[in-house]
């Protein structure tokens, strides 16, 4: 006959206990390892929420670059339509400068000598007397000294008293060289009349009015 035993079993030596598990391991852990932060377990760091004021520095910053970069683009842009204008006029500039007549004289406001003693209105009186009298040399000579007169008073040559005329025509050839032509020739019938001592007569001294105003004509006209 079997008897069937109501009693509780046997109590378990390694049956479940009431301690955590973790503190079990950890503690193992500090009596086996000499590090006591090797047993320390790794803590994962919270994350972190950016805050609304930086989130406004950031958008400040963007708007900081897209300004800069307008600016940049502006700048460029002026540099480009300046450096166009001036190549612009450095082009007409040259093109004026090719256009111009090399043969067009450009005179500048000189200073010039004159001799206030004597108008050149007196000394055309004075060759129309000698003229009726007969005296054809002083005639052109008081004619070739009102001529200069006049070229003196537009500022072209210098009326200095015993000058020759080579220096008047070097004077003129220099200043106005497209009115040298008539005024050599009036200046080469002065000095053979009065220097070369050559016959002069009606004819020459009628010839000089006709030169000197040839003369006054061409420094009118080539200004």
């Amino acid at each position: 006959m079997i008897r069937i035993s109501t009693a509780p079993p046997p109590t378990d030596p390694l049956g479940p206990v009431g301690q955590n598990p973790d503190t079990v391991r950890d503690a193992a852990c500090r009596i086996v390892s000499q590090d006591a932060a090797a047993c320390t377990p790794a803590t994962v760091p919270k994350p972190t929420i950016p805050t609304q004021g930086t989130g406004n520095f950031d958008v400040i910053g963007t708007l900081l670059w897209i300004l800069l970069a307008a600016a940049v683009v502006v700048l460029v842009v002026f540099l480009v339509r300046w450096g166009g204008q001036r190549t612009g006029r450095w082009k007409r500039r040259a093109e004026q400068e090719v256009d111009a007549d090399p043969t067009d004289d450009v005179i500048e406001p000189r200073v010039v000598a004159i001799d206030w003693s004597k108008e050149p209105g007196e000394w055309r009186s004075e060759a129309d007397e000698h003229r009726r009298a007969g005296r054809f040399r002083d005639a052109v000579r008081c004619r070739y000294r009102a001529l200069v007169g006049d070229l003196a008073r537009r500022g072209l040559i210098d009326e200095v008293p015993g000058r020759t005329t080579g220096e008047h025509r070097d004077q003129m050839r220099e200043v106005r060289p497209a009115v040298s032509p008539e005024f050599d020739e009036a200046a080469e019938l002065f000095d053979g009349a009065w220097y070369g001592r050559a016959h002069v007569d009606a004819d020459d001294d009628d010839h000089f009015k006709v030169l000197a105003r040839d003369v006054m004509t061409a420094a009118e006209r080539r200004k």
